[in-house]
């Protein structure tokens, strides 16, 4: 119980510093990185979890500001899948832009196509956890991890993938 009480800790600080961050920091490499250190602490707790029952997991995350995010303990690996898909789709596109900006080379063409397509099916894998979640717990997700700009919106995301 020590265990998921650390990583919960963990997960509201690393939290507490993303929502901190400006709206101009959103979706920067600041942003990406505390992405990843969450990504990593989910991790950690998603290897504990099987070892609680669900009555144990609630009490566990009782008072904390996860307890109506992770309602189910299955949540904390919904959650990994998420992240990884928002890391995925950043990092794809931000190599994308990178080549159109700075390396436009006689390979660039391919390697543009095969990241935007990386990109895309990131995000198409991210709307169909997302609907599957439904609008109410995406839009958690989104708030916790300060995922707040149009980009990964519900509207945005629900149209365009």
């Amino acid at each position: 119980m020590a265990s998921i009480q650390r990583s919960l800790v963990n997960l509201e600080m690393l939290s507490d510093d993303i929502t901190s961050l400006s709206f101009e920091a959103r979706n920067t490499a600041a942003h990406i990185r505390l992405l990843n250190e969450v990504l990593k602490e989910l991790k950690g707790l998603n290897a504990l979890v099987p070892n609680e029952t669900e009555s144990s997991f609630h009490n566990a995350i009782t008072g904390s500001i996860f307890e109506n995010i992770f309602e189910r303990k299955r949540m904390v690996a919904v959650y990994i899948k998420l992240i990884g898909y928002v890391l995925t789709a950043w990092e794809a596109t931000s190599k994308a832009n990178a080549i159109l900006l700075d390396n436009f080379d006689a390979s660039a063409d391919k390697r543009l196509e095969l990241l935007q397509v990386k990109a895309i099916k990131a995000k198409s894998q991210l709307k169909t956890v997302a609907t599957a979640m439904g609008q109410s717990d995406y839009e958690k997700f989104t708030r916790t991890l300060g995922l707040e700009t149009q980009e990964w919106q519900w509207d945005t995301l629900r149209a365009r993938f």
